[in-house]
């Protein structure tokens, strides 16, 4: 049974969890220290990781849930778990797991709210409202040009902000250096995916980015993320306002890179879906270390 939930979980996407947590953490610990201590700074992180982790579980099931339903998992040689299609897993049991999962976030977010800010409540609703709508409601973002950004802002943009308020108890537009990136690091992720799925989701009707853009445009897409988001940090560095110990984070790029060539010259479903450990392990080598290189610099 483990065996079969574990895929459905779609683990490669929960760096997209762990990356923001921590580099808001560590951002704000650089540029501003904690505001109300360290050691609860980091407690409160860490409940923040488990929150988020958790909704994404969440999430990732809802979606599997969601494309079993619609048939999309139908046929589909990678991108799913298959444990639904092959009977292995109820989609019952799917929504039963979906319904005690929430009691985390909601918990952990309730907890927070009331210890540091009530405006966690509608920015925590907010990123699930994104959620559910990304594979559910009348028409799913996943099936639209937009569920790379929806993506981002919700699993990306919020959490920084989210975990930088819990350092410094402020909304310093400062906060934006690491968000950005973490931003387009997660919504690489989905791009990644939905360039892999392109052949599938065309046949079923769907409008993702790389369906709008064309293959081509999408991959070039990719590869200006990447660059950009190198090009942010060194800049940064280069005005002043960023230790030199951020470098550590171009440790990513031989990942980045890797997975624009894997997209660029295979065309076979399961050597593509290699790209989504790629575009994942680059998405949290960049996030960690670059946090790592500013607790170092402090």
């Amino acid at each position: 049974m483990i065996q079969e939930i574990i895929p459905l979980t779609r683990p490669r996407t929960l760096a997209a969890a762990l990356g923001p947590t921590i580099l808001g953490a560590a951002f704000s610990y650089y540029a501003f220290g904690a505001a109300q201590g360290t050691g609860l700074a980091i407690f409160h992180t860490i409940l923040i990781f488990l929150a988020v982790v958790t909704a994404q579980i969440v999430a990732n099931l809802w979606n599997e849930y969601k494309d079993f339903k619609s048939g999309l998992d139908a046929g589909q040689k990678v991108g799913n778990a298959g444990s639904i299609t092959r009977g292995a897993i109820t989609p019952e049991l799917i929504v039963t797991m979906i319904k005690v999962l929430m009691v985390v976030p909601i918990i952990i977010g309730l907890y927070l709210s009331a210890t540091i800010t009530w405006y966690y409540i509608p920015a925590g609703f907010l990123c699930i409202l994104i959620s559910f709508l990304y594979s559910g409601g009348p028409k799913p973002i996943s099936r639209t040009p937009f569920g790379e950004i929806s993506s981002g802002i919700a699993m990306g943009f919020a959490i920084v902000l989210i975990t930088g308020y819990t350092w410094t108890r402020d909304l310093s537009l400062a906060l934006l250096i690491p968000a950005i990136p973490s931003t387009l690091l997660v919504g690489s992720i989905m791009l990644t995916n939905n360039i892999r799925d392109i052949r599938n989701d065309e046949s079923h009707g769907r409008r993702t980015l790389p369906i709008v853009l064309g293959r081509e445009r999408a991959l070039s897409l990719m590869s200006v993320t990447y660059l950009f988001n190198f090009i942010w940090i060194l800049a940064w560095i280069i005005v002043g306002h960023m230790t030199w110990f951020s470098l550590f984070a171009f440790l990513a790029a031989p990942l980045a890179f890797k997975t624009v060539h894997t997209l660029s010259t295979k065309t076979d479903e399961f050597l593509l879906d290699k790209a989504m450990g790629t575009t994942a392990g680059a998405a949290m080598i960049y996030q960690i270390m670059w946090s790592i290189g500013l607790i170092i610099g402090k």
